[in-house]
């Protein structure tokens, strides 16, 4: 209910808000890619360069920084070979505020139940994603819909082709994500408010050529790809982890 006044008030009543605090530490990923001068200068039989090797050892990397993005444990391991502190990023999956059995027993039952909780309750969008494992796609795929529940064509968004489920709540942009299966999580998935996640970069991704020839390290021509960033969810109810139950 909206706060009441009396003819005469020309001051609201007192209000206040007390933001609660939380971090998340920014992960410093590395890669780095060698090619030795023999090598470079041999004849080969397949046309591999040094470009190849640096496209190959990206896709490893963003692969290991998704990972660590969904399912990181925020840590601080202290390396005393080095002597040196590390700081491991936490994934969004421990941040979500809420939690979803879906019982695919229920079929479209079960499917609005789980749009009523990600869309109720929090002050978030009506559209989200829906990011899983192959065996919870495909549970929701042998699913039939009603008028109710639409499971209507692919959506483009972000340059990302999305299977999109409509609702009376909202509508979920569905994409199977293979991290999951990767990470024996086949049966879960993540359902993220797009306008309520941030990504945070202390060092953007880059490249750098290293000279190990003139330091006498070794022969070889190297470079370093870094990236020191987190993902945080900036409103935890609006985000909501589901399960097959």
């Amino acid at each position: 209910m909206g706060r009441a006044a009396t003819e005469l008030d020309v001051q609201s009543p007192q209000f206040e808000a007390m933001p609660k605090k939380a971090q998340n530490h920014c992960q410093i990923f590395k890669m780095q890619i060698e090619q030795s001068t023999l090598q470079k200068i041999a004849n080969k039989e397949v046309g591999w360069t040094m470009s190849d090797q640096e496209e190959a050892a990206i896709y490893d990397m963003r692969l290991g920084m998704e990972k660590s993005f969904l399912f990181g444990v925020k840590r601080k391991i202290y390396d005393f070979k080095k002597k040196e502190w590390v700081l491991l990023t936490g994934g969004v999956w421990h941040q979500a505020g809420k939690d979803f059995v879906l019982d695919i027993a229920k079929k479209e039952e079960a499917v609005i139940d789980m749009m009523r909780n990600a869309f109720t309750g929090n002050a978030g969008s009506k559209r989200k994603i829906l990011i899983g494992g192959s065996q919870l796609i495909g549970e929701l795929n042998k699913l039939s819909f009603t008028r109710v529940v639409a499971n209507t064509e692919t959506t483009t968004k972000w340059g990302i082709d999305f299977s999109e489920i409509s609702s009376k709540f909202g509508r979920l942009y569905v994409l199977l994500s293979e991290v999951f299966d990767d990470c024996g999580m086949d049966g879960c998935g993540l359902i993220i408010d797009p306008d309520y996640i941030q990504k945070y970069s202390h060092l953007p991704f880059g490249t750098e050529a290293l000279d190990l020839k003139s330091a006498g390290v070794r022969n070889t021509d190297a470079l370093v790809i870094t990236e020191a960033s987190c993902l945080v969810l900036r409103y935890p109810k609006a985000h909501m982890r589901v399960k097959l139950g």
